[in-house]
């Protein structure tokens, strides 16, 4: 009995130590980085590393050293001045049962900055460029000198990546413009080479030589790098251009090659930019690169001295990348004011940006370039020139899902230089997700996808397409290998812009096929020929269950009959794209993708059904007996709104299946207030 007592107490013993020793392997490793530290030190708490180098480096040990341990930078709050990327290799990953994690420490907030502040301002008293601005701002303007600021990097004002800009206090200031909101219309186009007319109606020429219609152009002349942003053949399409001449007699601007490659046409809209001499409106600035001096005219109340004025220097392509890492976690950073992008990932698996803040960047703001299983979730995004964020990834030729996602994110204010095609998310190759995402205020579109077997669900989309044509609130565009797309349960909202063809929520534009639209609420959406929904030649799409409000159409066709289908399907640019790119005749294809067995056949063949149309001006634009149309209920709101309509037994009424319109939406984002 007695061994036996022994015997059981050595093995609760034994258990005791192993449990103890499992614990202490698994405990988590800190290390902490402060903006007041010192990179001798040991990385604790209370004597933290000085920089993010010496961090990584640490860990970079430890992983040898412990590799069943989970590590996690903490990163203490301060600002961190980034003068060169930050780069993470496969010699920073975690395992999937221990990531690596780079956080903020607990209730702070670490800023990656790559902009200088800005002090020693003087009121400008120069008489000979004061008495180039209008006299209402002389004594307004203030000067700086930004080789004595140590700044040399000074740019380029209409480059992407090149640009700097300014800010007060995190608002964007204007480089100096006229007008200083919006666009004037040029007169005729005055170049040699006429092109053909288009439906527009409009003369064009391929040379970029146009007449302006007011007097207030004659003061360019005297600029030396005079810059003009536009529309200048179409509305979807806009380019920056140097002046090369302001001729005052003939009141003619000519453009510096090269030039758009579209050419330009009589009553184009532009503005121009990079103007000392419209330094008019508070908030207005010009950089004169010939010496190195800043103009600017701060808003109201602004103390150029006290408050907070920045001018962004870093021109790296990349603030942090993150190069064949594996599960390498960012969260809780915020990322600042670059001229370039925040955050690259390229290839590597399963690495996460939560929780992050990033604004103000020239380009983008974050880049994910293959690899495997990356996310994005509840991130702040806002304020860039070009787009929100890219994600290419996946085996389209072999349908192997890259399992990328954009989850619970905010992204606003976008597209400010760049003002088409640079959306808040660009999506490209097979399988990845977006979903609670919140995406609004642009001029362009909110999403582009050009892949396969994307899901977007649960999003909310608006004040998009606010200044271009021919977009949508999503664009997919001239592939008709692009297959197993799902838009479901979305809310689109207030997405009326275009000036020649219209807006749209969601625009299947040349040959899109076999996309599925269900559930999705349309508020206040289409403009002139487009309703909530757009078609343009595609076939196979199927729009069923969902909610139109105030829409002025429902769907909009724009058919291209049977042969100019044809004649796109065997035309050499679409053959490389469904027989060279991927196959569709492949058994994989065929499998996964029965209607492409009639990719030839029933050209303009899309199935409208089970949709509600709540005070809709018309269901259909240009419907015609091809289309299936079946079972959409058109009635009048009497005073009910959207979220009355999506009450289960309302929409089971109108033989409907439910719409989670509580669902839809960020559910999980500390920014939001």
């Amino acid at each position: 009995m007695r061994l036996k007592c022994n015997y059981i107490k050595g093995l609760l013993f034994f258990l005791l130590i192993s449990l103890f020793l499992f614990l202490e392997g698994c405990k988590k490793i800190e290390l902490f980085v402060s903006t007041d530290g010192n990179d001798g030190n040991p990385g604790t708490e209370m004597a933290p590393f000085h920089s993010l180098e010496k961090a990584k480096e640490s860990v970079r040990l430890l992983l040898k050293e412990k590799p069943n341990q989970s590590i996690v930078v903490r990163i203490k709050g301060g600002v961190y001045e980034v003068e060169t990327p930050i780069v993470f290799t496969s010699e920073d990953s975690g395992s999937e049962k221990f990531p690596v994690r780079y956080t903020s420490a607990e209730g702070e907030e670490p800023i990656f900055t790559g902009s200088k502040s800005l002090k020693n301002w003087k009121v400008l008293t120069d008489r000979t460029k004061l008495d180039l601005l209008d006299p209402l701002v002389r004594g307004k303007v203030y000067v700086l000198n930004l080789k004595e600021a140590r700044i040399a990097d000074m740019g380029d004002p209409t480059k992407l990546g090149a640009r700097p800009e300014l800010f007060c206090n995190g608002q964007l200031q204007t480089l100096a413009r006229w007008p200083n909101k919006g666009f004037i219309k040029a007169g005729l186009v005055k170049g040699e080479t006429k092109l053909p007319m288009t439906y527009i109606k409009k003369r064009a020429t391929k040379e970029g030589v146009f007449e302006y219609l007011d007097k207030r152009q004659n003061r360019w002349k005297v600029e030396n790098d005079v810059r003009v942003g536009g529309y200048w053949r179409w509305d979807f399409l806009d380019e920056f251009h140097k002046v090369g001449k302001v001729d005052t007699l003939s009141k003619t601007l000519y453009l510096s090659e090269p030039y758009h490659r579209f050419g330009y046409r009589d009553s184009l809209k532009y503005f121009g930019l990079n103007l000392f001499c419209e330094i008019d409106e508070p908030g207005e600035w010009y950089l004169d690169r010939s010496d190195g001096l800043l103009y600017w005219f701060p808003p109201d109340s602004i103390n150029p001295e006290k408050d907070n004025v920045t001018f962004s220097t870093y021109s790296s392509p990349f603030m942090f990348e993150m190069k064949n890492c594996s599960n390498l976690i960012l969260h809780g950073l915020t990322f600042r004011e670059g001229r370039g992008s925040a955050i690259m990932i390229s290839e590597g698996k399963n690495c996460l940006i939560s929780d992050c803040r990033i604004e103000r960047f020239g380009i983008d703001g974050i880049h994910i370039i293959e690899g495997t299983g990356h996310g994005i979730s509840g991130c702040l995004l806002r304020t860039f020139g070009c787009g929100g964020i890219k994600i290419k990834g996946g085996d389209r030729r072999n349908l192997i899902p890259a399992n990328h996602f954009v989850e619970n994110t905010v992204i606003e204010y976008f597209s400010l230089f760049k003002r088409t095609y640079a959306p808040a998310i660009f999506m490209e190759g097979c399988g990845s997700r977006i979903s609670n995402n919140r995406f609004r205020f642009s001029s362009s579109s909110a999403m582009r996808l050009e892949g396969n077997d994307f899901t977007v669900e649960y999003n909310e989309i608006s004040h998009v397409v606010n200044e271009s044509d021919d977009q949508g609130g999503i664009d997919m565009w001239y592939n008709p290998s692009y297959r197993g797309n799902v838009i479901r349960f979305n809310r689109w909202s207030d997405i009326s812009g275009g000036t020649w063809s219209g807006a749209t929520g969601v625009r299947l534009d040349d040959m899109i096929s076999g996309v599925n639209i269900f559930g999705n609420i349309f508020e206040r959406c289409g403009s002139r020929d487009f309703g909530g929904v757009q078609i343009n030649g595609g076939k196979d799409n199927i729009i069923e269950n969902n909610l139109f409000y105030q829409c002025q159409a429902a769907v909009s066709f724009s058919c291209w009959g049977e042969n100019h289908w044809l004649e796109q399907m065997d035309s050499p640019v679409i053959k490389k794209k469904i027989f060279e790119e991927v196959d569709i005749q492949s058994d994989l294809y065929q499998k996964k993708y029965p209607d492409l067995k009639n990719i030839r056949l029933n050209v303009d063949v899309n199935t409208t059904r089970n949709n509600l149309l709540v005070d809709c001006t018309s269901p259909f634009l240009r419907k015609n007996d091809k289309q299936i149309v079946e079972n959409n209920s058109s009635i009048r709101s009497e005073g009910k709104t959207i979220e009355e309509f999506c009450i289960p037994e309302l929409l089971k009424k109108y033989g409907m299946q439910p719409i989670p319109i509580r669902e839809i939406g960020p559910r999980h984002n500390k920014w939001l207030k």
